[in-house]
């Protein structure tokens, strides 16, 4: 900017705010349409102060001017006054008439928090942002900066909620036969069969950054599960039996290596659950804590493929004295290929051993699963799908006093989609349908089951 040029505008704030000239002899008339004019000119040739100065004279005259609102937000983060930025940046919004309007202001208002180092303000006006994005270029730059945004906050929250109809709420048996070699046949209660109805989920989870560096992190994070369900079946077995709340706490590590990365994690995970008494439909709350530590390592392989390895361990302790204490060991080996369009395929096989001494809680297990994600909507809806087999093996499982001949066998056969409809997104959340189901043939009747279930769930963007 000229020097003529500073001195003009130096001149009209001066007008501005005494409403006199400078000099006893100049005067200078200059209409607002004009003033906001020059006060642009200034923000867009670097000038932030200058341009703060014609703006904030505007405004001492015309308090709403919304031009001069938009020139402060832009300019007040450059002179080291983000907060003042963001807050003329949410009185543009509100005063804004169009979209486009809304989009700009919101766009500022993001921009001014997150050099405020308000990562979750800056992520809520992205938000509002992307709600009246004109145009796709607009709306997938908003969506890098939000996931730019997500990646400098060191806090991060979920929020999940679903309620999905169900053939098997309770993950009860097909029939009401019990069976098993060696022992004696019988009939299963009714809380022991396969019950209809729906089921609600609320999870909520907060993780925040302890510590960063080039190369490694630290996290710290919590979170709460609760299940509540609805029985649509005629049997006496009260709602509250099947509910359950459940509390994790987790602290992990990361750290990158020449090739790949190494992390380790701690958790304590404590449920409360209902045990039904069949006699008198009562339920008590019974509840159980599991301490688990695992430790995964990742390697590349090439740009686009990535081999994985997790060892874990888990300690499980029940108030209830006739379960009795579990101790599980788990070794995993996972495969994950990224195809040259952007799909992504992965495969996994997961051991499994668990100790007590109580016989049926002692086991072993295997599964394979695989999954495949379209990088691309099919039509108007994003695809992806998983499905495996799971074998479990109960060696000294017991009905009562009777031994199960040759133990407790379960064959498992599980699947799922996700099928995502972006076109109704919505500020960056996305309604997903998802659909899972499950059949296990096992020679204890009381664990042959099987269920399908449909839901809806909301994933977000950034």
């Amino acid at each position: 900017m000229t020097v003529i040029m500073r001195r003009m505008i130096g001149l009209i704030c001066a007008v501005f705010i005494t409403g006199t000239a400078a000099s006893a002899q100049t005067s200078v008339n200059l209409s607002m349409q004009e003033a906001r004019a020059v006060a642009m000119q200034a923000l867009l040739a670097g000038e932030s102060a200058l341009a703060l100065d014609l703006a904030h004279a505007i405004l001492s005259q015309l308090p709403d001017d919304r031009s001069a609102l938009i020139i402060i937000a832009a300019a007040a983060a450059q002179q080291g006054d983000p907060a003042a930025g963001r807050r003329a940046g949410a009185r543009a919004f509100a005063l804004s008439g169009t979209d486009l309007e809304r989009y700009e202001a919101a766009r500022l208002t993001a921009l001014a928090a997150f050099t405020e180092g308000r990562f979750n303000l800056a992520t809520f006006w992205l938000r509002r942002a992307l709600i009246v994005a004109p145009d796709d270029a607009e709306r997938a730059q908003v969506l890098a900066d939000g996931r730019l945004v997500r990646r400098r906050n060191p806090w991060s929250f979920d929020l999940a909620a679903s309620l999905a109809p169900s053939s098997n709420v309770n993950g009860g048996a097909s029939g009401n036969l019990a069976a098993a070699p060696g022992t004696p046949t019988g009939t299963l209660s009714d809380d022991a069969q396969a019950l209809a109805g729906w089921r609600g989920a609320l999870a909520l989870g907060a993780t925040y950054r302890l510590w960063q560096s080039p190369v490694s992190r630290t996290l710290i994070g919590a979170r709460y599960q609760g299940v509540r369900l609805r029985i649509t079946d005629a049997v006496a077995v009260p709602d509250a039996a099947l509910a359950t709340d459940e509390v994790t706490l987790h602290l992990r590590h990361d750290r990158a290596l020449d090739s790949g990365r190494i992390g380790a994690q701690l958790s304590y995970m404590l449920v409360d659950y209902r045990d039904l008494d069949n006699v008198t439909l009562q339920t008590d709350r019974q509840r159980y804590g599991e301490w688990q530590i695992e430790i995964d390592r990742r390697v590349p392989i090439g740009a686009d493929m990535e081999i994985g390895l997790t060892v874990g361990r888990s300690w499980t302790v029940y108030e209830l004295a006739a379960i009795s204490d579990v101790q599980r060991s788990s070794f995993a080996v996972s495969y994950g290929y990224a195809l040259p369009r952007g799909d992504q395929f992965a495969a996994s096989i997961r051991y499994g051993d668990a100790s007590s001494s109580n016989p049926n809680y002692r086991s072993t297990d295997w599964t394979a699963q695989i999954s495949y994600d379209w990088a691309e909507p099919i039509g108007p809806v994003t695809l992806g799908f998983s499905g495996g087999i799971a074998k479990r093996a109960y060696p000294d499982y017991a009905i009562g006093p009777f031994v199960v001949a040759g133990g407790r066998r379960d064959n498992t056969l599980f699947y799922s989609a996700n099928i995502g409809f972006p076109d109704i997104s919505y500020a960056g959340f996305t309604p997903v349908m998802t659909i899972t189901g499950s059949k296990t043939d096992s020679n204890v009747t009381r664990f042959t089951s099987e269920s399908l279930s449909t839901g809806l769930m909301i994933t977000s963007a950034f």
